[in-house]
């Protein structure tokens, strides 16, 4: 009976399969192994085919406003090279990207008062990943307000609401 109960516990606590991201190349890797799909939409971001809320960029990373934010001010911050996950991306470039979601992390904190932040790197499907091209979230939180259950059926966050707060952001970014 605890067996059971310990192999119940370890479902809840498994992360959902999320949906994939729109865009996706069909029959294209979603697992921890495979070709990289020019097709997700933050490649199509970077090359400018999509729009995105920009709060920082440069020669390295991209960070964006999150169009399905979990709270208010989610960011996201990928790489401008193609890597899929954690398994693919070297390790210069995670060092640098993580030096700049730190900075980002500080920028949100000064220009938002959360009360905490929650850092996020899903790799693969089965681990939540629903864009195929590697992706920190920065997301702060308050006590006492739950993260948003987004989908990608729903509409996308206001582009002028997101542009009020990328604004604070980068004002507070130092």
């Amino acid at each position: 009976m605890r067996a059971l109960f310990a192999l119940a516990a370890l479902a809840v606590a498994a992360p959902a399969v999320a949906e994939v991201a729109p865009g996706t190349t069909p029959g294209s890797a979603t697992g921890l192994s495979g070709a990289y799909d020019s097709g997700n939409a933050f490649a199509r971001i970077l090359r400018g085919k999509l729009p995105a809320t920009k709060v920082y960029e440069d020669g390295q990373v991209l960070a964006f406003m999150n169009i399905h934010p979990l709270s208010t001010g989610d960011l996201l911050v990928i790489p401008k090279g193609h890597y899929r996950n954690l398994m693919d991306i070297p390790a210069p470039v995670l060092d640098h990207l993580m030096r700049v979601t730190q900075r980002l992390a500080k920028a949100q904190a000064r220009a938002l008062h959360p009360d905490g932040i929650f850092l996020r790197q899903n790799s693969g499907e089965a681990a939540g990943q629903t864009v195929f091209h590697f992706h920190m979230h920065v997301t702060p939180q308050w006590k006492d307000v739950p993260l948003a259950q987004t989908s990608y059926k729903q509409p996308p966050a206001d582009p002028k609401q997101l542009a009020e707060i990328a604004a604070k952001i980068r004002a507070a970014l130092r």
